[in-house]
């Protein structure tokens, strides 16, 4: 087993059981490249296929970390959703293609093309730590963890939009069980977006993927990253001029 399918292996492990201390200093990401290559093959691990991507910043290092396709919830219906011990949760704008792109038309795209491909909604990102608390890992050991934390749910609208609003999104809440829990007005917490989004469409060229209709692209919290109480809280995220997005989850 090489470095990154070990790397790999573990990250595997860590969802299903507890946190790791940190990768052991011989299965450290070096690169980006390396980061990378480990959420591919723990994707591959899980047997999953790419349902979508999570774009920002660690440090001084853009990344972008896919997302399961089974773990990306759409317009959810009443029904408590079942969460481990170890969460949190947050309000995030993002958006779902409706326009599939060929993996040969992929380089030329542009971060300007994308408004007239895909729709824009309210998304929750359901957070899973696959590190404990007191670990000691960088930038690269957490890019190459960064594989959708634990799910997501989204709620999009045929609203046009513009690359303006995601860097300046209107303001938006948080609620849970009734009570608001976090607000938020003003520059998106992964501002500037254009890099994110020109350092996404590069990697999909890299890589020679395509992007398939469903597909998500989601962007950073809006609402800081609320503890999820362990009996579980009916959550409800707005982002002015969007559908409002419900989402229950259930006691442990």
């Amino acid at each position: 087993m090489d470095k990154i399918e070990a790397a790999a292996a573990l990250l595997t492990g860590a969802r299903t059981g507890a946190a790791l201390d940190g990768l052991p200093e011989a299965l450290r990401p070096a690169s980006l490249a390396e980061a990378e290559a480990m959420q591919n093959a723990t994707l591959a691990a899980l047997g999953e296929t790419c349902g979508g991507w999570k774009l920002g910043r660690q440090g001084e290092v853009i990344f972008a970390a896919p997302i399961p396709a089974s773990r990306i919830l759409l317009d959810p219906v009443e029904g408590a959703i079942p969460m481990p011990a170890a969460r949190f949760i947050e309000l995030e704008l993002a958006i779902r293609f409706h326009q599939p792109v060929a993996p040969e038309a992929v380089a030329g795209l542009r971060p300007e093309d994308l408004p007239a491909l895909a729709h824009i909604g309210t998304l929750f990102e359901l957070v899973q730590p696959r590190f404990t608390a007191s670990a000691q890992i960088g930038p690269l050991d957490r890019i190459a963890e960064c594989l959708a934390s634990h799910g997501a749910a989204i709620r999009t609208a045929a609203t046009p939009w513009t690359l303006a609003l995601l860097d300046a999104p209107p303001p938006v809440r948080l609620t849970q069980n009734g009570g608001v829990i976090a607000t938020r007005e003003g520059p998106h917490v992964a501002t500037p977006i254009r890099p994110l989004i020109e350092a996404w469409i590069a990697r999909l060229a890299r890589e020679r993927r395509g992007i398939a209709a469903g597909e998500v692209l989601t962007f950073g919290s809006l609402s800081g990253m609320p503890a999820i109480p362990q009996e579980g809280a009916h959550y409800l995220g707005e982002i002015e001029g969007l559908p409002p997005l419900a989402l229950t989850i259930a006691q442990v």
